[in-house]
């Protein structure tokens, strides 16, 4: 096949046509690097070639876009990434992140799990199941568990003041909130004491 046009698209990539028809689509940085020009030749390995180095760089850029908003562990960045892009440059894109200090599963367990303690009241069973689900190991998972020293105790009385403060007599309310905090983990043992604790 023989490049016959080049032009830029609406969003900004480089559209290439070979004997008159439409090819493929580049970043206009892959297709700098590639080197292709009307009248070169291109053929279905140069074609894979390309489109290799094309998905690792849009699985880059959905990397760093991504982490612009907020953090992720690797597994959460790599699943993201594997929505739209193959999963070796899904897995590479999150290696790379994690290479450049963008990315580290330490820090944000650590940081993901404060805020579940502190701003939902989870249990730390449910943080650890949480955790588990974001690809966190489940090493670090004890480790920075052991470092919070999460008070479960507080953390069942806090919620329990903040959503049904002068309720709890009311036996509607009180399902409702042993239904709620068992979703959140906490065991029949502990909110019958918190419970109790407020009565």
């Amino acid at each position: 096949m023989i490049i016959t046009n080049i032009k830029p698209s609406k969003k900004g990539n480089v559209l290439i046509y070979a004997d008159n028809e439409y090819l493929i689509s580049l970043s206009p940085e892959i297709f700098v690097k590639s080197k292709l020009k009307i009248g070169s030749y291109i053929d279905e390995d140069i074609i894979k070639e390309i489109s290799a180095d094309s998905n690792a760089y849009k699985a880059k850029e959905k990397a760093m876009r991504l982490l612009s908003f907020r953090s992720h562990s690797k597994k959460e960045l790599e699943t993201k990434i594997k929505r739209s892009l193959d999963e070796k440059s899904a897995h590479e894109a999150a290696q790379k992140m994690e290479e450049l200090g963008l990315v580290n599963d330490r820090e944000f367990a650590k940081s993901y799990a404060k805020e579940l303690s502190s701003r939902k009241h989870y249990s730390v069973n449910r943080i650890k199941y949480t955790l588990v689900q974001k690809g966190i190991e489940k090493s670090i998972i004890s480790e920075i568990l052991e470092e919070l020293g999460i008070d479960e105790e507080a953390n069942l009385l806090t919620f329990l003041e903040n959503k049904y403060s002068g309720k709890l007599n009311d036996e509607k309310y009180r399902r409702r909130a042993v239904s709620a905090l068992q979703r959140l983990g906490y065991s029949w043992g502990q909110i019958s004491s918190a419970l109790n604790a407020i009565n």
